[in-house]
């Protein structure tokens, strides 16, 4: 496995692409999912009483992979996900099952609601478009590797769920698996958001 992904280290990956220079952050971080070819829609940004909403607004239907239903989350989020999957999720799925992920399965981002935790008077990062949660990859010939199903298991669908949890450990501020608590049980937890655990 180790050998795979170094081979598959050495293989052309597409560049990153250059900073986009703006005194507008949000015009900013929109070229770069415009460099990065994510298909999204732009949408009003929003707050509500409660204090949720999302800045940076976009709708989502692909970043590297299709996402299972369209995503809002913050144009952060988006351009985030894109890297990890780039970088993490492609190489992972091209060493361990020599192809590519074509679909995203997620049970949403934006969600207006506290932590669902030991920090419940803290504001999710589901309620700022921030997070999202995945639920399965798809592969090209359509394998679907769950997390629901594989992560305990042994074999090449389990080994690729923990590498993929722990690769987005250096793309994310938090993430979360079923190894955190009965909530996770079925989906990993991504979010960008302040406060940091690596929970893979």
């Amino acid at each position: 496995m180790v050998a795979g992904l170094a081979a598959c280290a050495d293989s052309p990956r597409p560049p990153p692409p250059s900073p986009v220079v703006s005194s507008d952050p949000a015009a900013a971080c929109l070229a770069g999912l415009d460099q990065r070819h994510i298909v999204y829609e732009r949408i009003k940004d929003w707050t509500t009483p409660e204090g949720c909403g999302i800045q940076a607004a976009v709708k989502v239907k692909k970043t590297d992979a299709e996402l299972s239903r369209p995503a809002m989350m913050t144009c952060s989020l988006a351009s985030t996900i894109w890297d990890y999957e780039t970088n993490v999720v492609q190489p992972a799925a091209q060493a361990t099952f020599h192809q590519a992920v074509r679909k995203i399965w997620h049970v949403g981002t934006y969600d207006c609601r506290a932590e669902r935790s030991e920090h419940s008077e803290r504001k999710s990062q589901h309620a700022l478009g921030k997070a999202i949660d995945v639920t399965a990859f798809e592969l090209d010939d359509g394998t679907k590797i769950s997390v629901l199903r594989d992560w305990r298991d042994k074999g090449d669908k389990s080994e690729f769920l923990h590498t993929v949890a722990k690769g987005a450990c250096a793309y994310f501020s938090v993430v979360m698996t079923p190894n955190a608590n009965a909530l996770h049980h079925d989906h990993l937890h991504l979010d960008i958001g302040p406060y940091k655990h690596c929970g893979y």
